[in-house]
């Protein structure tokens, strides 16, 4: 997995209780089903990487890569990060719950997939659209004439 921030579980538990030994048992769980993910999915991609994949393997191809992004990648960590929050245990204090640590953690996971989401998403629509993916000009049309 790409994202350090992930790897270094000490930064959620500053401030708060510590993970126990069966939420580190948990969050090495989730490391294995996170292990076939491609670093692309962390990191994301934009309209120029599609355009990229298009121009080297095809418009087919292309839409075949994207699908399977979405459908097999991207779900596959959202699955990950669901098998995760199952998998914590609660404590045994009423009401139940997980550390602090281990609520930051899975918090910050959301968060990354969701923003991944997003990222995918607004690639997928520039490159559909042929727009320019520079997001500090103006939205135009990338062909040559086209208004």
């Amino acid at each position: 997995m790409a994202d350090t921030d992930i790897d270094d579980l000490s930064r959620y538990e500053s401030g708060t209780d510590p993970f126990t030994a069966a939420e580190l048992e948990a969050v090495a769980r989730f490391r294995e089903n996170l292990s076939g993910i491609p670093d692309i999915a962390f990191k994301g991609f934009d309209g120029d990487e599609i355009r990229r994949l298009a121009s080297e393997h095809g418009m087919g191809e292309a839409r075949k890569m994207l699908h399977s992004f979405a459908t097999d990648i991207l779900n596959g960590w959202w699955l990950a990060i669901l098998s995760l929050k199952n998998d914590l245990p609660t404590g045994t204090v009423e009401p139940a719950r997980h550390s602090g640590a281990a609520a930051r953690y899975v918090a910050h996971l959301t968060t990354q997939h969701y923003n991944a989401c997003a990222k995918f998403e607004h690639a997928v629509t520039m490159w559909f659209l042929d727009l320019d993916t520079n997001l500090s000009s103006a939205l135009y049309l990338n062909r040559d004439g086209d208004e």
